[in-house]
């Protein structure tokens, strides 16, 4: 008899969506709990990059196509410094060729809408997951309002505070790592190839402790985001300007087309988001017996690797081959976090590293760090980022 009849999810982000239906395609009943009460409230958020291995896991799950459909196609990843000098180029679609997959920039809504257009009817909207109890047999789940659901395994991916995981952890965890920067994330409308060439992700790298990245989403929209670290954002007036105000202020030296991009911003379509991580030492384990945690629940990386939603697609794609392939479930919840653990370790620690450069302020130190991208991230640097990405692992 197979170990897992029926499963729980909690969250319906990214990695529980593929969570779950990765778990319907093996033959699972499932059942994904999701707070928010309407479908438009889990359709938002900006713009972001899906590299090559999320492409190759949702191949597992043949979702890969309808993905790159509602995307862009990324065949460029420029690294540019605040007075326009280019840093390194990389040429992502031989990349694409190479590994088989490509590198896409799409709405996180539009992901979403794909994901939840798959996952079909096991999606429970407004029902939250208040916490739990196992034992040899199962997981009851204890809902906000009372009611109480039973199965065979629950997987947390209710996010970077996670309900699942302060429950499994008895209510005690380390804090969370917060990452000294703010990223100020925004889609604009600004249609122009002249303006924001279609396929190029350009990375900015400026003095100060700024940095600025922008893609094109489609023919009429732009996606951006400023990334300022505490030490110049708390200089931001931000009790008499407006977000778009500091932003236009922050950024008004810098080369076309960073002015432009902002100033063509509504206000309403600025969200700044305070960036945090796990490190490895504070995440402790995934999973103990029949509850197990995917994604920002398990392991939240900071946003300089554009791998937080890739590790999350993994994570779902290994999980529930672990569970296929094991006729124990905490055997197949062992057997995930062996096979996930140091994978998402490196990408943790790296995120965090190239983060860590983006603080700087000095303008010596930072022609320094400028002149050694010019000399080594071409070559090593992008030889080195692909060996760490292309490790699959699920």
């Amino acid at each position: 008899m197979a170990a897992v009849r029926n499963a729980i999810v909690a969250g319906a982000g990214i990695g529980g969506l593929t969570t779950a239906i990765a778990l319907r395609r093996a033959g699972i009943d499932t059942v994904v709990l999701e707070r928010r009460s309407t479908p438009d409230r889990l359709l938002t958020g900006g713009g972001f990059m899906l590299w090559h291995n999320a492409l190759l896991a949702l191949r597992e799950l043949k979702l890969d196509e309808p993905v790159a459909e509602a995307g862009v196609e990324i065949v460029h990843h420029e690294f540019r410094s605040d007075r326009n000098r280019r840093l390194a180029r990389w040429d992502v679609a031989s990349e694409a060729g190479r590994h088989g997959a490509p590198a896409l920039g799409l709405r996180r809504s539009a992901l979403n809408t794909v994901l939840m257009e798959a996952a079909g009817d096991c999606v429970r909207l407004g029902t939250r997951c208040a916490g739990f109890s196992q034992d040899g047999d199962g997981v009851t789940v204890r809902l906000d309002d009372g009611a109480e659901l039973r199965a065979d395994v629950l997987i947390g991916a209710d996010g970077v505070r996670s309900t699942v995981r302060d429950d499994l952890r008895k209510g005690h965890d380390l804090p969370l790592r917060y990452a000294g920067y703010t990223a100020w994330q925004a889609i604009t409308r600004l249609p122009g190839e002249d303006v924001v060439p279609t396929g190029t992700f350009f990375n900015l790298w400026g003095r100060g402790g700024l940095r600025f990245l922008y893609m094109r989403l489609n023919e009429d929209e732009v996606y951006w985001d400023a990334i300022t670290a505490d030490s110049v954002g708390a200089s931001f007036d931000m009790l008499v300007k407006s977000r778009r105000e500091v932003m236009m202020e922050a950024y008004r030296d810098w080369p076309d087309p960073v002015p432009g991009i902002i100033a063509s911003t509504t206000e309403e379509a600025i969200l700044p988001i305070g960036i945090f991580d796990r490190p490895p030492d504070r995440c402790g384990g995934w999973g103990s017996g029949r509850v197990v945690l995917v994604g920002d629940a398990a392991h939240p990386m900071t946003l300089n690797l554009s791998q937080g939603a890739g590790q999350a697609i993994e994570d779902a794609v290994g999980l529930v081959r672990m569970l296929s392939e094991h006729d124990d479930v905490p055997d197949a919840v062992a057997a995930y976090e062996d096979l996930r653990h140091e994978r998402v370790s490196g990408m943790v620690q790296t995120a965090w590293t190239i983060g860590a450069m983006g603080r700087w302020r000095s303008r010596p130190v930072c022609a320094g760090r400028d002149l050694f991208m010019r000399a080594f991230f071409d070559r090593v640097g992008r030889k080195q980022s692909y060996q760490q990405m292309m490790d699959v692992r699920f």
